[in-house]
């Protein structure tokens, strides 16, 4: 028979604890309020502090990194008090400069090609104008066309007579 969940009863302890530390929070003046959560030096959650201060075996620490629910709860309140979250990164990796780079990239290459569609809608609508004039003018040429055929029959009949 397999041996019951540890999560719930570790959850509990926790929201407790939790409670009792962000109660400690809101019950200091929000002028000077400092975070209750024990911290690393940089800034972080101490996770291995929580599991000391909710009673956890070491073994068991690894539940508040691994379980969703937990970590949740943690960072929840982290957030509240300022402090950063499980799993936060403190100074960028090489793999957040090459994220931020390759962004950067990218809003180069979305801002070219906004640009470059920008030029080509001028271009078009410059191209549609001088298509629509053009237009105008080979309608013009085919009447003149047509008129100058015309008297061109007429001369040819004997219709046309021109008197001076």
């Amino acid at each position: 028979m397999p041996r019951p969940s540890v999560i719930p009863g570790i959850k509990a302890r926790l929201e407790a604890w939790l409670d009792e530390r962000d109660g400690a929070y809101l019950a200091q003046p929000e002028a000077t309020r400092q975070p209750t959560l024990p911290m690393t030096p940089d800034g972080k959650v101490n996770v291995r502090a929580v599991a000391q201060a909710i009673d956890l075996k070491p073994t068991q620490e690894k539940y508040l990194f691994e379980r969703e629910e937990l970590t949740q709860l943690i960072n929840c309140v982290a957030e509240g008090q300022g402090v950063l979250t499980i799993g936060a990164r403190v100074n960028p990796t090489d793999a957040d400069k090459a994220i931020k780079q390759r962004l950067i990239l990218q809003s180069k290459t979305v801002q070219e090609t906004s640009q470059a569609a920008v030029e080509a809608i001028s271009a078009r609508e410059e191209l549609l104008g001088r298509i629509q004039s053009l237009s105008t003018e080979l309608a013009a040429s085919k009447a003149e066309n047509e008129r100058l055929r015309a008297q061109l029959q007429a001369v040819e009949k004997g219709v046309w007579v021109t008197i001076q």
